[in-house]
């Protein structure tokens, strides 16, 4: 555990800040790269990018604060600060989800495909978070004897490090999406399936943790959260399928295009990305 990147007098960096940081500039990298391809202005994807993440952690905040209200209604003005740690990943990603639906129809963007494209570089970035996590101390699991438990200076016992456990799911995660973009799905398709991935992952993982308290039905908030995201996943994965096949393997697009739909396939041996 080593979550004090650099300090000066009062003035702290942490880790979990840095590692974030470096996954958001990894992640936007790599969609503005998917969006050249598929020809979007570089004025949109920099739109796109900057108020995702905005709202991304805006919404992540508020879910981390109404999971842990108990420790911030005793501690209110730590609510404001998010330097070493707080952020949830579900809150991030209906709060951009829900903007982007929005914005979509004020610049008139096919929705499905800019998921798509945000969708493949996330995993990668939330990894990276989760590095920040660990370096941090927080989001740490339970009780454990096994060769991969690890003991935090503010704990009596080993414990799981789920931090690192998340870090490779969200690997694993990366690297399918890839492998699917690979196949040209329809559009909505990696959206959907890296909803489903990453929920399932939550709430298989979340059993591990901690440092959540469980609600009324046995089940921690994050875990109701991640089946809810699993239901609306696979909707977006029915819609997406069924849009596609209504219009004759293409999804629908708006009546006077701002963006180009489909752009000439890739030559072999080029990046994917």
């Amino acid at each position: 555990m080593c979550p004090e990147f650099l300090k000066i007098g009062n003035f702290v960096i942490y880790w979990y800040g840095v590692m974030v940081a470096i996954g958001v500039m990894i992640g936007s990298l790599i969609f503005q790269r998917l969006a050249r391809r598929n020809d979007y202005p570089q004025e949109l994807s920099s739109q796109i990018i900057f108020w995702s993440v905005a709202w991304g952690i805006i919404g992540g905040r508020v879910l981390h604060v109404a999971v842990q209200f108990p420790y911030y209604y005793r501690n209110p003005y730590e609510i404001i600060s998010i330097r070493n740690g707080g952020l949830a990943a579900e809150g991030a990603i209906i709060s951009a989800f829900i903007f982007l639906c929005i914005y979509s129809r004020v610049r008139n963007f096919n929705i499905r495909k800019t998921l798509d494209m945000i969708a493949v570089p996330v995993p990668l970035a939330q990894a990276l978070g989760r590095i920040g996590c660990f370096l941090n101390g927080c989001c740490y699991g339970k009780l454990s004897t096994s060769g991969f438990s690890v003991k935090f200076p503010y704990l009596a016992t080993r414990v799981h490090p789920t931090q690192l456990y998340y870090a490779a799911g969200h690997v694993l995660i990366f690297l399918f999406l890839l492998h699917l973009m690979r196949k040209k799905p329809k559009d909505g398709i990696l959206f959907s399936a890296y909803i489903m991935c990453f929920s399932l992952m939550r709430y298989l993982l979340d059993n591990l943790r901690g440092d959540l308290l469980p609600n009324q039905i046995g089940l921690y908030p994050t875990q109701a959260i991640a089946l809810l995201m699993f239901a609306g996943g696979l909707f977006w994965f029915i819609s997406s399928a069924k849009q596609a096949d209504t219009a004759g393997g293409q999804a629908e697009r708006p009546e006077q295009e701002t963006i180009p739909q489909e752009k000439e396939e890739k030559k072999n041996g080029q990046a994917d990305f």
